[in-house]
């Protein structure tokens, strides 16, 4: 049924484009397109409804189980290729849960082409088209229509999901239209009691316009603009006449559910062939980037060649230049290392000379700072190397507690500091306590 190319845009399929022949999958194609899908007809598939308590969902072992008493002695025949939960309804005994389940007819032969990295059943695509006209008409429940002249789709979209996709293998004709519309009775409570109907879309150009019966369900015509090259079906490079006039609606539809992950599952082409592919175009990725890095490293290449030679050019000039300041140059070097010189000398010097000390008065109060039954000796005053002097002495008295209160008195005065008492001993002979005092004179 042809092939169409589709493209990816802000979560959008725009359709590039579209012919009514079969395309032969090669290297060129898979390098080109991110993924290459195929949609499988008269694929076998069922509907199953699992109930399961509140709060539980469905899993492989209950899709399994409940299988295997639907499909009875046939359970040997067909293994699942893949399931997907369609529409979960909360009762009072529970939730049934609305399974579809795509199944693998092991007699068969294996289906599918060379070069394909997903193949999905037709069925699949219908509900993934279904997703489209909901997000295009607003609608959460609804029967969407498609007549070929092979086979015919009905999907019943309720509560924002789809529900229930039938097949049926007649072309657009009476016995089609009675069937699709007998399709209706399958969501239960629309229509009834009180309920609104369900709408009926139809593209644009089905053949289920002919039909009387489905002209009495008052069907509304839909056009996925969007998702087409120039908003009517058809892109501008279409090519070739299609077989069936809406065929472009199946290929849109396979392309919106090979790109969702929630039917990844019922891919029919076997791992070694997606990774066959995979390595194709890893190969062409790998000659695109290593040519992509040759043009990059050439072009680099040529932009430091010109660099250097324009220094170059530069190079020479100043060193024409700088021969004629050569003698300059190193007279002003010379002038700077004697200058450097100079400034360590006078670095060095420190001022130490300082006026006469007044050592009567220093005298005075280190006697001033004894007590009455006290004395002195030693007294020496040395220069320090910033130009400080240091008085060192030794005193005795009678008692250790005047030993404090000489301390004290000495820093009293300002002039005095840095005062320190060491070598404290008590003579046994005399019963003097005599001590060693080192301060720090400071001039006023």
């Amino acid at each position: 049924m042809g092939h169409a190319l589709f493209h990816v845009r802000e979560n959008k399929l725009e359709l590039r484009r579209r012919s009514s022949e079969d395309m032969a999958v090669d290297g060129a194609w898979i390098n080109k397109t991110g993924m290459v899908a195929e949609g499988l007809a008269s694929q076998p598939y069922i509907h199953l409804d699992i109930r399961m308590p509140f709060g539980e969902s469905v899993g492989d072992r209950q899709v399994e189980e409940a299988l295997a008493e639907s499909l009875g002695p046939r359970k040997d025949k067909y293994r699942i290729g893949g399931w997907h939960i369609q529409f979960v309804e909360d009762t009072n005994l529970g939730s049934n849960h609305r399974v579809f389940v795509d199944l693998i007819d092991q007699t068969a032969p294996a289906a599918g082409q060379e070069g394909m990295d997903s193949g999905l059943s037709l069925e699949l695509a219908i509900e993934a088209l279904g997703d489209l006209v909901a997000t295009e008409k607003s609608e959460q429940n609804f029967q969407m229509l498609y007549g070929g002249k092979r086979f015919c789709y009905s999907l019943l979209f309720v509560n924002g999901s789809p529900f229930h996709v039938l097949r049926v293998g007649e072309a657009a004709g009476a016995k089609a239209w009675v069937r699709l519309r007998r399709h209706r009775e399958f969501a239960s409570g629309q229509g009834r009691n009180g309920a609104p109907p369900l709408k009926t879309y139809l593209a644009k150009g089905d053949p289920l316009w002919d039909g009387a019966a489905i002209q009495d369900l008052r069907a509304e015509a839909f056009e996925l603009s969007g998702a087409s090259g120039n908003g009517n079906g058809s892109a501008p490079d279409a090519k070739g006449t299609d077989t069936d006039p809406n065929t472009w609606l199946l290929h849109l539809g396979l392309a919106q559910a090979a790109r969702q992950r929630d039917f990844a599952a019922h891919n029919r082409v076997a791992a070694e062939a997606r990774r066959r592919n995979e390595t194709i175009r890893t190969r062409f990725r790998f000659i695109l980037a290593v040519g992509a890095t040759l043009a990059v490293c050439a072009l680099t290449s040529i932009a430091f060649w010109i660099a250097i030679h324009a220094s170059q050019t530069q190079l020479r000039a100043l060193k024409s230049k700088a021969s004629a300041y050569q003698e300059q140059v190193d007279s002003i070097r010379a002038l700077r290392f004697e200058k450097v010189r100079m400034e360590g000398a006078v670095g060095d010097l420190r001022p130490l000379w300082h006026g006469a000390m007044d050592w009567g008065s220093v005298l005075g109060a280190i006697a001033s700072a004894l007590p009455r039954e006290a004395g002195i000796d030693g007294l020496t005053a040395n220069r320090q190397p910033d130009g400080s002097t240091e008085l060192s002495f030794r005193a005795w008295v009678r008692d250790w507690n005047q030993v404090q209160s000489i301390q004290k008195n000495l820093s009293g005065d300002h002039r005095f500091t840095g005062i320190s008492l060491s070598e404290q001993r008590k003579d046994l002979a005399s019963g003097v306590v005599i001590f060693h005092v080192t301060c720090k004179l400071e001039r006023e």
